[in-house]
């Protein structure tokens, strides 16, 4: 079963302001995250539960920033809710 990636329009709008490396990097480490999550990959990426008002999120560590993100398992969707650099992540 395959996993999807899916941009919220905030976080394609985030995702768009980004530099090409800081892109390519967040490109890489979510196919990473998709293949871990079908079972392709051993290599479990940097990922955390979110506690208090991001209860059920989880985020994603790629360099100096943070993905939060959302699995959807019913439909094998991995939905992207925000792209920030690590100190603005959680206000």
């Amino acid at each position: 079963m395959s996993y999807i990636v899916e941009l919220t329009n905030t976080a394609d709008r985030q995702f768009e302001k980004l530099d090409q490396k800081q892109q390519s990097s967040i490109s890489n480490v979510l196919l990473d995250l998709c293949e871990f999550y079908d079972g392709v990959s051993k290599k479990k990426p940097d990922i955390k539960p979110l506690t208090g008002k991001y209860y059920g999120l989880l985020r994603l560590r790629v360099g100096s920033c943070r993905v939060v993100f959302q699995l959807k398992g019913g439909r094998f969707l991995v939905l992207v809710i925000q792209i920030v650099e690590s100190g603005d992540a959680y206000r």
